[in-house]
């Protein structure tokens, strides 16, 4: 019999070391403590327990951490392509911000409202469509020498640079890094940002972060910039069917000569996106 412990080692072993690796970890623990073997039946009756406390998309994770937990252990997947749990339309409540009170939320923090923190993780959703998980960037994520900052991503999306456009670096400049947030505080924060923009008549449930994220897209989708363009700046996981391919080589690294900063080869696109950005112009 595999010892579980020696299976999660290894799934251990080969994550990287980003921000999101205990999160995959905890998904990973949490079915080998819950599961009485590992056969297929095993696996739907474990998915089967999380449908009933989850939201879709939690489970869908589960699901993909657990098939990456097979893989790097070499254990036989009997899924096929397609199989993994469905996310239906009818599932899904996906509320967005709308633009005139995600400009209220960006006027509190030029107006002093705010907290350094809050005015900062506000800068970095409402311009790069930060997941809540991808908020917590480290000291050295943040190269304010280069001005970029180096994102990596949740749901095994793409890990990318961004360039800081000048607009939001002094809220980047004031806020320590070096402090950790839980993801129930950052799910506080938001909610004090929104009480404090709307003086407190907004408080719609289910609102966070990822409803500045879909409002990102929407309006850089709506102010023409290209959709490829736009996926990668939002570091979605590569396309699939016929958009597979221009976008695996739309998303390709340039590379340049030694002397010139891979940073900026990395995120050197954004400036595009800046120029057709839907909530820059709030931020001057």
């Amino acid at each position: 019999m595999i010892d579980k412990n020696t299976l999660l080692n290894k799934y251990s072993d080969n994550l990287s070391n980003s921000p999101n690796r205990n999160a995959y970890l905890r998904h990973a623990q949490a079915f080998l403590d819950n599961t009485g073997g590992l056969d297929k039946a095993y696996i739907d009756a474990y998915i089967a327990t999380l449908r009933k406390r989850y939201s879709p998309g939690t489970v869908n994770l589960a699901f993909r951490v657990i098939r990456r937990l097979y893989a790097v252990n070499g254990l036989p997947w009997e899924y096929r392509r397609g199989e993994a749990p469905v996310i239906k339309q009818r599932d899904e409540y996906r509320p967005q911000l709308s633009q005139g009170i995600i400009e209220t939320m960006i006027r509190a923090a030029r107006l002093g409202r705010l907290l350094n923190d809050e005015q900062c993780f506000l800068a970095l959703s409402t311009t790069y469509g930060l997941r809540r998980g991808e908020l917590n960037l480290r000291p050295g994520d943040v190269d304010l020498k280069s001005n970029a900052i180096y994102v990596a991503t949740l749901k095994f999306g793409r890990e990318r640079y961004h360039l800081i456009p000048p607009q939001i670096r002094p809220a980047i400049e004031a806020h320590d890094f070096g402090r950790r947030y839980g993801m129930a505080t950052l799910s506080v924060i938001f909610n004090r940002i929104l009480i404090k923009a709307t003086r407190g008549q907004l408080k719609a449930p289910h609102l966070g972060w990822h409803s500045i994220r879909r409002a990102v897209f929407q309006g850089l989708i709506r102010n023409g910039v290209d959709l490829l363009a736009a996926r990668a700046f939002m570091r979605w996981k590569s396309a699939a069917g016929d958009m597979a391919m221009p976008a695996r080589y739309y998303g390709n690294v340039v590379v340049g000569l030694a002397t010139e900063a891979p940073v900026l080869d990395e995120a050197k696109g954004d400036e595009e996106i800046f120029a057709k950005h839907p909530f820059l112009p709030f931020w001057r």
